[in-house]
C-alpha cells in the first residue's frame, strides 16, 4: 500500500542528483553527434528566440527533440536512452552524492519518495537504477521514436502527479530550479538547492517560512 501524500517526498533530477541536463548531455553526444552537429548549431540559432521566452520554450524543445532523434526506430532510441543513462551515472563527478543520501533517508524513514523530472523517462529510470535507486518512484518526460509526447516541465509535472493520485500538500520537494515553483508551492517544507541570491528572494515571496536553502556539490 502506497503512503498518503502527506508522506510523500519529491525530487527533481538535474541539479538536485544530477550535475548537468541529462537529456541535453544525450542530444549534445548523441542526438546530434558527428553530421547532425552543424544542424543542432543552425537550429540553436534559429530557436534561441523562442527560448529567450519561457512561455516558447516547450515548443522549442520539441522541435530540437524531433530533429535531432528522427531517424532512429523506437527501439534504437530505447537501447541508446538506457545505455546512456546508465553510463552517465558512472562518468566521475556527475551524481550529487548529497541528495542521492537524502533520498536514501527518505527511504529508509518509510516516505514515498518521487523523481518528478523533465528528462526523458527510459534515460532517468536507467540512471535512477544505475545508481542504486531502482526502489524510487518516477514521473518524466515521454518521447515516442523522435516525437515528444510529455515534456515534464514546469506546471505539467503537477498535472502528471495529479494523474497519478499523488495531490499536493507533500512533506517535502526537492529542486533546484524556479520553473519548479508549482512542485515547491505544493510541498510542506520545500528545499531550494544550491540557489543563488535572486532565485531565494524570488522564491521566499512565495513560500515564505517554508523555504529551506542547501548546498550539495558531486562527487
Amino acid at each position: 500500500m502506497r503512503a498518503p501524500s502527506g508522506d510523500t517526498v519529491v525530487f527533481d533530477l538535474d541539479g538536485v542528483l544530477l550535475r548537468g541536463d541529462a537529456f541535453g548531455l544525450f542530444m549534445r553526444r548523441v542526438g546530434f553527434a558527428g553530421a547532425r552537429l552543424p544542424l543542432a548549431v543552425v537550429l540553436l540559432l534559429l530557436l534561441a528566440p523562442a527560448v529567450a521566452v519561457p512561455a516558447s520554450r516547450p515548443w522549442a524543445a520539441r522541435w530540437m527533440s524531433r530533429i535531432g532523434l528522427v531517424g532512429r526506430s523506437a527501439s534504437q532510441l530505447r537501447t541508446a536512452l538506457e545505455r546512456f543513462g546508465a553510463d552517465l551515472g558512472a562518468e566521475p563527478g556527475r551524481i550529487i552524492g548529497p541528495g542521492v543520501d537524502m533520498i536514501r533517508a527518505h527511504v529508509a524513514a518509510g516516505d514515498r519518495v518521487i523523481v518528478v523530472t523533465a528528462c526523458e523517462h527510459t534515460l532517468a529510470r536507467a540512471l535512477l537504477d544505475g545508481i542504486g535507486l531502482a526502489e524510487v518512484e518516477l514521473v518524466a518526460s515521454h518521447i515516442h521514436g523522435p516525437r515528444l509526447i510529455v515534456h515534464n516541465h514546469g506546471a505539467t509535472k503537477m498535472t502528471q502527479l495529479t494523474a497519478g493520485g499523488v495531490t499536493p500538500p507533500w512533506r517535502v520537494a526537492y529542486s533546484d530550479s524556479l520553473s519548479d515553483l508549482p512542485l515547491l508551492g505544493g510541498a510542506e517544507r520545500a528545499v531550494l538547492v544550491n540557489a543563488n541570491a535572486r532565485q531565494v528572494a524570488r522564491a521566499r515571496r512565495l513560500l515564505g517560512d517554508r523555504l529551506r536553502t542547501v548546498t550539495w556539490t558531486a562527487g
